[in-house]
C-alpha cells in the first residue's frame, strides 16, 4: 500500500511541476487573476504546514505555535494513533488546502495531513484539479528535498475508507509531535 501512495505523491508532484513553468510572457495587466490552491490569510500557520509552506526552522515549534493561534482546537486531541504516532484534532471551522475542505487535521511526527472523506481516487483527482489550477501562480518553493506533498488512504480505526493529504517535513530528529508540554508522552531512558 505504502508503494503505491509514493507513486502517487511522485506523480502528483511531478504534475505540480510541470505546470509551474510560465507558460506565456503575458503583461501583468493582460493575465486573468490567479486560482490559488489554497486560499489562507498570510500568517495561517496551519495551513503553511499542511500546503508545505513551513521553513525547515520553525517545524520544531510548529505544534505550540498551533496551540498558540488555535487554542480551542489544539489543546486535546480528538484522537491519538500508534503505530506511526498520529494525533487527530478537530477544527471549529474547515480549511480549505489541496482542493478539499475539512475539519480534521492529522499530524504525525514528520507530517500534517487534512482527513478527507473521500477515496484515494476522489482525492487524487480533486488535487490534481487544484494543481491545475495552480499552475499560473504555483507555490514557490514549496515541494523539494525537505517538503514532500503526501496522498494516502487512512489505515486506523476511525480513518478507514477516508484519505489523508497534506505535507511531510523530512527532517531527521524533528517530531512535530514534540511539545514540552505533552512530555509525558515521550518514555524516558
Amino acid at each position: 500500500m505504502r508503494r503505491s501512495s509514493n507513486r502517487v505523491s511522485i506523480a502528483l508532484a511531478s504534475l505540480w511541476l510541470a505546470g509551474a513553468a510560465p507558460v506565456s510572457a503575458q503583461s501583468d495587466a493582460d493575465a486573468p487573476p490567479p486560482s490559488p490552491a489554497v486560499t489562507a490569510t498570510p500568517s495561517d500557520t496551519l495551513l503553511d504546514a499542511l500546503t508545505c509552506r513551513t521553513a525547515s526552522g520553525d517545524l520544531i515549534t510548529l505544534l505550540q505555535r498551533l496551540r498558540r493561534e488555535r487554542p480551542t482546537e489544539f489543546t486535546q486531541t480528538e484522537r491519538q494513533y500508534s503505530a506511526p504516532m498520529m494525533d487527530l484534532y478537530r477544527l471549529a471551522e474547515p480549511v480549505l488546502a489541496w482542493g478539499h475542505h475539512s475539519d480534521a487535521v492529522v499530524i504525525t511526527d514528520n507530517r500534517v495531513l487534512l482527513l478527507v472523506d473521500d477515496s484515494i481516487e476522489q482525492a487524487a483527482a480533486q488535487l490534481e484539479r487544484a494543481l491545475e489550477d495552480s499552475r499560473d501562480a504555483p507555490l514557490s518553493g514549496a515541494l523539494d528535498d525537505f517538503h514532500a506533498l503526501v496522498v494516502y488512504p487512512g489505515e486506523h480505526a476511525g480513518l478507514r475508507q477516508r484519505t489523508l493529504i497534506g505535507c511531510e517535513y523530512r527532517m531527521p530528529g524533528v517530531s512535530l509531535l514534540a511539545d514540552p508540554a505533552d512530555a509525558w508522552r515521550i518514555p524516558q531512558p
